[in-house]
């Protein structure tokens, strides 16, 4: 039995499966970072039991940050150091300190909480269920199939109709073969009866739709909607599919989905088959802002959801809007049904005034007395039909009506309740198609009000972008064709003319030019060759003189910072990072908005699909009364809901096409509806939404059918009756108001304001710039230190060799494997990903070796002789690292693997260098002449740059950091090096002596105790009552090719693990070293 009613914080939690209604701008985030605090503090879920699931990445990380953020609150709430703020904290007052250790703990243990998308939570998920899927998990992700789609419609067409006289159409066969295999790839193709060519067009469309499948899997590719099905396919197994489904159940406690309004049968499948009835579901999302039936979305699944729901709960009341804007919202749609079975909902306004005014002001003044205005275009008898001349009546209007609105005085209240006057970045003009949008944000940009369009093109498809990738591969490669598309790039500017000439300095500049800034881009990536190209003399000023040139500028360096990025986290080449790059062209979106090419703030013009979750203090809405005619018939396939579930039809001869059509039509009107739901709902203060009397433009529109809606009965009217909003009595005696908007205008323009006057009269900069503040690594940081470290006992010793190395492959263990960076890359994932408690650890081994290999082969590797001595080494001795102890003893809750740092040094001021590290190695007081680094300091005392200033960040990664069962944590480093000029390798080679040569050869003792330094600094931030002479263990640079468990004395090391334990005084006086501390 479902029971509903309003959520209310402060009661219980209910149990079960639970649908949270959340009207727009009710605070579902709020809401759902609330629910998941007070059922950690109350014990209904463990942080490593909790999944969360939202619908993009930069949603995602944006829960994450909120719900990390509430508990965070929720700890100094509980210990007593915070007074309640909301309901929420007021009912877990009562907790006391059962409720604080609850969310100490969930604090230490945040990250394994699984925030995500739908579809890294499917992939995430197959994984997990290993050999109860059918999933490859070696299979590549393929963004867009129509390529396949392509190449298996003409395979098809040309087997069928090679020999017919009168062919059909080879470009309708490709696009019916896109539409069934892709852009409606996972809608069952309904049963249809008719005429001939309907039964031929189902059979193709099966055909088709077959093939393109057997070929992604047998080309080991895999989409985005293929991790849905594949997931889907493992719990409906007849047999494998019940032991999933406990497995996902089993797994995680509590489940909340956001905006659940637009999943898809197969994702609610998911949800059902895994979690209904077995864990604590909740379902939040607004079936009236179910906008995207054209990515799969499908209202209908939400409301099979609704239905088996054991609580519906609602969030009634609006904390975005003012009361003016709610009331007009609920007034418009009255009792209106926003599609079948989705009926308006009311809601209460949290503002109970207008946050807009006009403010006393001998100027202009605004009038701000109609926060909801429909304002109604007043057009010539001849402009009735063309709708060309509306629309440009209706920009004039809007244009004049933004600068009236900056140029009137105009302020607006914050959450504050401090008043400000309105700026341009809090006017949003929302449109329903990206031309309308560029329209606009000319037209505003000719009344010299900048206004930027994110509906345009994503920046990775930009020019820039382009010749971005032209750069990056020239650094690396010497193809004169190459070179030559990029003196031509507009980052270059060079001409076909200037290429002509003889004697021209232009390529000759442009190879020294090259030469530099490869090693530009070895000392600062992506981003410093991108600026030392840019700041060539004379080129930004020909870029930003040119048209679009601001736009490139800013394109570039957008591009080139999200490259940096990669870069750094992958250690990519300049040509792996072009490569980087093309693969971001070919996703599907882009979680960051194109970046502004101006600093002026400027109006933002954006489509409602964009703006859907924003909100805007002024929402202006040019198009949204605009409407089509319903098509008398379609040609293509059509998806419609046939009572029971959503099917495609194919052909326009089936008998049953009208009601598909029919069917296909309710929906859709059903969704213009909530478009315009969504579209009003984004405004805080103030909405202009503009209705033309072209009969062509009103018609049919979602607002004109509410316009001659019945308002008492709530039956929609068809949106043929012409009716003038203006006309209406009802539109013009509460909350909503309308107005005349005169055609043929006189265009307003902005006045040259301050911040206008400001860029023109640039401050100079006068203050030295901190080249030595950099962000950097340990192979970065010792890059040039290596020439000077002198290995005490043996020849140059070099860290994994390059790859191709002459090697005896007869030798024992690991030692008869090839040397190399690609292998050490393979050992280290290995290791990163086994799970020690596995009861079958050889199998497991294996199956990770031999998973990791088919990702990336690697010649002269086989999985079964790696994984076995992978297996010897995680059974080998640690000695004085872990008395008594394996890595196969450490389980993974005592393993933290890969662990990424930032470590803080001197942000200014004076700073550190490598001398002054060296001078505490020196002290025998920190580091006694018994300890296994001793000497080491002498050595680093004597590099080249060694007074180096250490400000900035140093990044790195910690392959293992481990904890003994009597809490220290240990530093672990894996290494593969093999030993130079010895052909026959063997385990016991890899002895004391050898070691701390390679060791002090390499500079491993400075890169183990800044690890150490990093894991001090995490520790002390995230372990009550941390003593770092209790809990940092030794540091373990585990020489994997000598781990072979060959016995030792006690106490001392065994081959292959080069064991030392710093003095707890020396990690933390490196720590307040680096970050400026000085005695």
């Amino acid at each position: 039995m479902t029971t509903e009613a309003s959520f209310d914080i402060t009661k219980p939690l209910p149990q079960g499966t639970v649908l949270l209604a959340a009207s727009a701008g009710t605070g579902k985030t709020w809401t759902i970072s609330a629910v998941c605090a007070k059922a950690i503090a109350t014990g209904m879920v463990h942080m490593e039991n909790l999944l969360l699931v939202t619908f993009n990445r930069s949603a995602a990380r944006e829960l994450h940050g909120r719900v990390y953020e509430r508990l965070l609150n929720t700890r100094l709430l509980l210990a007593g150091s915070r007074e309640p703020s909301d309901p929420c904290d007021e009912s877990l007052l009562e907790l006391g300190r059962e409720g604080l250790a609850r969310v100490e703990s969930a604090l230490d243990t945040f990250d394994r909480a699984v925030i995500t998308t739908t579809h890294e939570f499917a992939s995430r998920m197959l994984v997990e269920l290993g050999a109860l899927s059918d999933h490859d998990p070696s299979s590549a992700l393929m963004t867009d199939l129509t390529p396949l789609a392509t190449e298996v419609s003409d395979d098809h067409y040309l087997a069928q109709y090679l020999d017919c006289d009168w062919p059909p159409s080879v470009h309708e066969k490709r696009k019916l073969s896109r539409d069934v295999a892709v852009k409606y790839g996972e809608v069952p193709i309904s049963s249809e009866e008719g005429a001939e060519t309907s039964s031929q067009d189902v059979l193709w469309a099966q055909s088709v739709r077959e093939d393109v499948r057997r070929r992604s899997k047998s080309r080991a590719v895999h989409t985005f909607d293929d991790l849905i099905g594949d997931l889907v396919g493992a719990l409906r197994d007849p047999y494998r599919g019940p032991l999933a489904c406990a497995t996902l159940a089993h797994r995680f406690e509590l489940v909340m989905v956001d905006e659940f309004q637009d999943t898809d049968p197969l994702q609610w499948e998911i949800l059902r088959r895994a979690f209904h009835g077995h864990s604590n579901l909740w379902l939040i999302g607004d079936p009236k802002q179910s906008i995207y039936a054209f990515r799969g979305a499908d209202v209908h699944a939400y409301q099979d959801a609704a239905r088996s729901a054991s609580h519906v709960l609602h969030l009634d009341v609006n904390y975005r809007a003012d009361k003016p804007i709610v009331e007009a919202v609920n007034t418009l749609f009255g009792n209106a049904q926003l599609g079948h079975g989705v009926p308006m909902e009311p809601v209460t306004a949290h503002h109970q005034e207008s946050r807009i005014k006009t403010a006393a002001t001998d100027g202009p003044r605004y009038h701000w007395s109609q926060p909801f205005q429909i304002r109604c275009l007043q057009v010539p008898a001849d402009a009735q039909q063309d709708t060309a001349d509306s629309d440009q009546f209706v920009a004039e209007d809007l244009v004049n009506q933004v600068v009236m609105m900056l140029e009137g005085g105009t302020v607006i209240a914050g959450d504050d309740d401090e008043e400000r006057p309105l700026c341009p970045n809090d006017i949003a003009i929302l449109v329903r198609t990206r031309r309308r949008g560029a329209e606009l944000a000319t037209a505003l940009s000719q009344a010299h009000q900048p206004a930027v369009f994110s509906g345009a093109s994503p920046v990775w498809s930009s020019q820039a972008t382009e010749d971005l990738i032209t750069l990056l591969e020239a650094l690396e490669n010497t193809d004169e064709r190459l070179r030559t598309r990029l003196y031509l790039s507009d980052l270059i500017g060079a001409t076909p003319a200037d290429l002509a000439v003889s004697d021209s300095r232009v390529r000759s500049d442009l190879a020294i030019d090259l030469a530099r800034w490869s090693s530009t881009w070895t000392m600062t990536g992506v981003w410093g060759t991108v600026e030392a190209a840019l700041h060539r003399p004379g080129v930004l000023v020909r870029l930003v003189s040119m048209a679009g040139g601001e736009r490139y500028v800013t394109d570039l360096r957008q591009v080139a910072q999200k490259a940096h990025v990669a870069a750094c986290e992958g250690r990519l080449t300049a040509t792996a990072t072009a490569a980087w790059i093309r693969e971001q062209q070919q996703l599907p979106g882009d979680d960051d908005p194109r970046r502004l090419d101006s600093d002026q703030q400027a109006v933002r013009v954006m489509t409602i699909h964009e703006a859907k979750g924003l909100g805007f203090p002024v929402v202006l809405l040019p198009d949204i009364a605009n409407g089509w005619a319903p098509k008398k018939s379609v040609s293509g396939p059509i998806v419609w809901h046939d009572g029971q579930r959503r099917v495609l039809s194919i052909s326009s001869q089936a008998t049953d096409r009208s009601i598909a059509l029919e069917s296909h039509e309710e929906d859709e009107r059903g969704e213009n509806l909530r478009l315009l739901y969504v579209a009003l709902t984004r405004a805080r203060s103030a909405v202009r939404l503009w209705w033309s009397p072209c009969n062509r433009r009103n018609q049919w529109s979602a607002f004109q059918r509410l316009v001659e809606m019945d308002r008492t009965t709530g039956e929609l009217g068809l949106g043929t009756a012409k009716t003038n909003p203006g006309t209406l009595p009802w539109l013009n005696s509460g909350p909503i108001a309308t107005a005349i908007a005169p055609a043929n205008q006189k265009l307003l323009t902005r006045t040259v304001s301050a911040q206008a006057r400001a860029y023109a009269n640039p401050r100079t900069l006068t203050r030295p710039l901190d080249t030595a503040f950099v962000r950097t690594s340990y192979s970065g940081l010792t890059a040039n230190l290596h020439t000077a470290a002198a290995a005490p006992t043996t020849n140059t010793l070099i860290d994994e060799p390059v790859d191709g190395e002459s090697v005896d492959d007869t030798a024992p263990g690991l030692c008869g494997l090839p040397g190399g960076t690609s292998f050490g890359t393979l050992v280290h994932t290995v290791l990163e990903y086994i799970d020690t408690t596995a009861a079958d650890l050889s199998g497991e081994v294996l199956s990770i070796t031999r998973r990791t290999l088919r990702t990336s082969p690697l010649p002269d590797v086989p999985s079964a002789e790696l994984a076995t001595g992978l297996e010897q080494v995680l059974h080998s001795g640690l000695g004085p690292l872990a008395p008594g102890m394996t890595l196969a003893d450490f389980s993974p809750a005592d393993r933290l693997a890969e662990m990424n740092f930032e470590l803080a040094m001197t942000q200014s001021g004076q700073s550190a260098t490598i001398t002054d590290l060296a001078s505490l190695l020196c002290d025998p007081g920190l580091v006694p002449p018994e300890d296994p680094i001793s000497g080491y300091g002498e050595i680093l005392a004597h590099v080249p740059n060694g007074d180096k200033a250490l400000r900035g960040f140093l990044t790195g990664s910690i392959d293992a950091v481990l904890r003994r069962p009597d809490g220290r944590h240990l530093v672990v480093d894996y290494k593969t090096n093999r030993i130079p000029g010895v052909h026959r390798l063997s385990p016991h080679m890899y002895d004391v002596r050898t070691m701390r040569a390679m060791m002090f050869s390499s500079h491993y003792p400075l890169q183990g105790l800044l690890y150490s330094a990093a894991l001090h600094r995490f520790l002390a931030s995230s372990l009550p009552g941390y003593d770092p002479a209790t809990h940092l263990g030794p540091i373990g640079y585990l020489f994997v090719r000598g781990m072979a468990d060959r016995p030792v004395p006690d106490g001392e090391m065994p081959d292959g693990v080069f064991t030392w334990h710093p003095k707890p005084e020396l990690i933390e006086a490196i720590s307040e070293r680096l970050g400026g501390l000085h005695d």
